[in-house]
């Protein structure tokens, strides 16, 4: 949940990288599991926009998505993010827990 948590904060902020989109997947794919099935598709079921939630995140969640080389996504990738998290959050009501802010990096003692 706390990867969840932390999606809804980078949308929040506006902070979107492309491999968001891997995170995101990779919650769909363990949720489709818990609940007994092997695709992902069945946590977009019934979903208003369920053919393109599923074709962007097939698309999107592959490639050059990599975490080490985080690129920040694109406005109109953005929109499809949040619509795709925003549904998801609303069809299954993830009991998400409050992250505090990200502690600052500590700086090396010389």
């Amino acid at each position: 949940m706390a990867t969840l948590a932390e999606l809804r904060r980078c949308l929040e902020a506006g902070t979107l990288y492309t491999y968001h989109f891997n995170a995101l997947r990779s919650i769909l794919e363990k949720t489709a599991s818990f609940f007994g099935h092997d695709d992902l598709r069945v946590c977009l079921a019934g979903l208003k926009d369920e053919a393109l939630y599923n074709r962007a995140l097939n698309l999107l969640s592959h490639g050059k998505y990599a975490i080490n080389e985080p690129v920040e996504m694109v406005d109109d990738n953005k929109e499809l993010f949040r619509r795709i998290l925003n549904d998801v959050l609303d069809r299954f009501q993830f009991a998400l827990p409050e992250l505090g802010p990200k502690a600052a990096p500590q700086k090396a003692n010389t």
